[in-house]
């Protein structure tokens, strides 16, 4: 697990971020960054060829540099970084590391509250968060979704890793169905 102190904060910092910068930023090992940066992930993103950086840079209309991202260091701006971290729930919404990170590491993890999407910046809700407000477990959800089930809505997407989520007025709308009178 990182340390705190080890955390690059990207509020604070202008420079074009390295694969093992980004990794720090946002409490991950560099093996995730690289694979961040490089063609093999696309599978999880249903874009073939693209990597996960490239993908949010495309998402935010960011025209990336050719020689920053190409060579044997690869750079990337923070901005990108920034909502990639935000993205994926590695950063909250003021681009500070979110405290699950800080304390407990990752892996495959649920972001802890609803993310902002690169593109269009409206907020995604996972299946935790769903699962919470329904007062039902993570698992439930999960099975209702490989059943296909009439109780819970079809996502409206997967994420730039692959994990399902619903937009805010979808998930309102599966919250009304179950007459929960919280929202999202």
């Amino acid at each position: 697990m990182v340390e705190q102190e080890q955390f690059l904060d990207l509020t604070k910092h202008k420079e074009p971020l390295s694969l093992s910068d980004i990794s720090r930023a946002l409490g991950l090992s560099r093996n995730v960054a690289q694979k961040w940066h490089n063609p093999a992930v696309q599978k999880a993103t249903g874009r073939a060829g693209t990597p996960v950086l490239r993908v949010v840079a495309e998402a935010m209309g960011f025209e990336l540099d050719e020689e920053l991202v190409g060579g044997a260091r690869p750079r990337y701006p923070v901005a990108v970084v920034l909502a990639l971290g935000k993205a994926l729930g590695y950063l909250d919404e003021r681009g500070q590391i979110v405290e699950e990170v800080r304390s407990k590491g990752r892996g495959k993890w649920l972001p802890a509250a609803p993310t902002i999407d690169p593109a269009t910046k409206k907020k995604r809700v996972y299946v935790n968060h769903l699962a919470k407000k329904l007062g039902v477990n993570n698992e439930t959800i999960e099975m209702a979704l490989s059943r296909e089930s009439k109780k819970v809505l079809p996502p409206d997407g997967n994420d730039e890793i692959g994990r399902v989520f619903w937009w805010v007025p979808t998930a309102n709308k599966i919250l009304k169905k179950e007459n929960r009178t919280e929202r999202f």
